[in-house]
């Protein structure tokens, strides 16, 4: 037993990160169905094939899904997805504002289809206001949320740091949480609703503890000057002798003393929290202390010692430390045609109904025709409407 089991889901997200909340409903035994369209629109990877079977198979955000194209601009195409939605419990999608309305598929529509429907819609600044219509990028979700002002060394340029904030952290999983919330008071209400996620909302709650500051003082936070961005000795990234580096986190009193007693820097004890002169000054000191040994020499002196210290790790390094390991977030699936293939594992750990990943993912259309069947089209049909221009 998994605990959405029996939910039916329809992903026409068409990538991250609306596929992304859908992979974990998937891997929590909900069925969920890729509607994709004749020609799909992927977003290019530098020396991949993104419509490959082996892409596929290694792409985690396809993983227990099946796919069927439908042209939802063509009647027929129109019609097959009606009959989905009749019987769907979810909808996931990330169209820009007005597109699922062109195409007939809106929230007001399908609801008058399947009144218990839960209707997820990914947007950037959502459904109203002044910037609804303004096309953008993960880049842009964070600048306008504040969070890109944050992330850089003081007096630097602020510094991206990947589709993960906006797309995944953001939008991707406070979409999970919006749906299972949605489902929850479906079970009382017995009705569906609208859940509405603009990125740029999402970023901005996971800045939720520097605005509690800059709520309470008035003060602006700068990159490179709150204890969250590495304006503390205590939270920060320094050099090691090998050139790589090293991420402290000794934010309680007894962590920074544990760290000053084992660095023999007692000298450092009064200065967890240095006034604004100081913080210079404490931090360059430090500095100059972990350039005496490699990042692995002071690895191994954290762990020895009980430091609040990790190493900062590359992604090949990360697949194969032992705690990743043995949390199972490296994952080998069996392929029938490809053997064993690498994922990453599942995050949320359940003790009696545990996610699994039963099926890897498929190319476009790998399901249409036992789709097709399961709502009442026989291979004649299937044929027709093909023919008709409704099918890939």
């Amino acid at each position: 037993m998994q605990p959405l089991d029996g939910i039916k889901v329809l992903d026409v997200a068409r990538g991250y990160p609306g596929s992304y909340t859908t992979m974990f409903l998937g891997d929590f035994g909900a069925e969920v169905i890729r509607v994709e369209p004749p020609v799909a629109s992927l977003l290019p990877l530098p020396g991949i094939d993104s419509s490959s079977a082996e892409y596929s198979a290694f792409n985690p955000l396809n993983r227990n899904k099946k796919s069927i194209v439908l042209n939802l601009k063509n009647d027929d195409g129109l019609k097959v997805f009606y009959k989905l939605v009749e019987k769907a419990d979810v909808l996931v999608e990330g169209f820009r504002p007005g597109v699922m309305k062109r195409l007939r598929a809106d929230y007001p529509t399908l609801k008058e289809l399947n009144p218990k429907l839960i209707y997820c819609s990914l947007t950037g600044f959502g459904h109203d206001g002044p910037y609804a219509s303004w096309p953008s990028h993960d880049s842009n979700y964070i600048a306008l949320a504040g969070a890109l002002s944050l992330i850089g060394q003081r007096d630097g340029p602020p510094c991206l740091p990947g589709n993960f904030l906006a797309d995944m952290a953001g939008a991707g999983l406070h979409s999970v949480i919006g749906i299972l919330l949605a489902i929850s008071a479906r079970e009382r209400t017995g009705q569906g609703q609208f859940v509405d996620i603009a990125y740029v909302d999402t970023v901005m709650s996971l800045t939720t503890m520097e605005t509690i500051n800059y709520f309470f003082t008035g003060q602006v936070p700068r990159r490179g000057e709150t204890p969250a961005n590495g304006g503390a000795p205590w939270a920060n990234v320094y050099k090691c002798q090998d050139g790589e580096y090293i991420a402290l986190g000794c934010g309680e009193p007894h962590l920074w003393a544990d760290l000053c007693h084992a660095l023999g820097r007692e000298d450092l004890l009064p200065y967890q929290s240095p006034p604004p002169e100081e913080r210079d000054r404490v931090i360059s000191s430090l500095a100059e202390t972990f350039l005496t040994k490699t990042r692995d020499e002071w690895a191994s002196f954290f762990k020895e010692k009980g430091i609040a210290g990790t190493p900062v790790l590359y992604l090949n390094e990360t697949f194969t430390d032992p705690q990743v390991l043995h949390r199972h977030m490296l994952i080998e699936v069996e392929h029938p045609k490809l053997g064993k293939v690498r994922q990453i594992g599942i995050p949320i750990k359940l003790s009696e109904t545990p996610g699994q990943v039963k099926s890897l993912g498929v190319v476009a259309n790998s399901d249409t025709e036992e789709i097709l069947s399961s709502l009442g089209y026989t291979k004649y049909d299937v044929e027709e409407i093909r023919q008709r221009g409704a099918l890939g």
